[in-house]
């Protein structure tokens, strides 16, 4: 006679199907987490800037041109800034908090030898 083997048992479709919807909420969790709830992410802002007074960076803001965004700014300069902090800005710009050290700002300084287009202030092009 030959052995009886017991039947191996597989998975359910039920386990496989609650598995997979809980790994699903899980990263939806997560993601919600941390974009909304922690905000851990950063703004890249853009602000007004005095060629005079500072290295800027600089864009064609022709009425043609496509390449100038809704601020219409042609001579500004730029800072990240956490997404958390962001609330705490009067305007899209943040400047007044970045300059006076209200929230925490991380100059993007102009490099013309990486390309950007510079003006003003220190601007050491190549």
């Amino acid at each position: 006679m030959n052995p009886v083997t017991p039947p191996v048992s597989k998975p359910s479709n039920l386990l496989v199907t609650i598995l997979s919807f809980a790994l699903f909420f899980i990263a939806i969790a997560a993601s919600y987490s941390t974009y909304y709830v922690r905000a851990d992410f950063d703004y890249l802002i853009e602000a007004e800037c005095d060629p005079e007074l500072e290295n800027c960076f600089t864009r064609n803001c022709d009425a043609d041109s496509e390449e100038c965004p809704p601020n219409n700014l042609s001579v500004y300069k730029q800072w990240y800034i956490r997404a958390s902090d962001f609330p705490k800005c009067a305007d899209n710009s943040c400047k007044m908090e970045c300059e006076q050290g209200i929230i925490d700002c991380r100059p993007i300084a102009c490099d013309a030898d990486a390309g950007d287009d510079c003006t003003g202030g220190e601007v050491e092009a190549s």
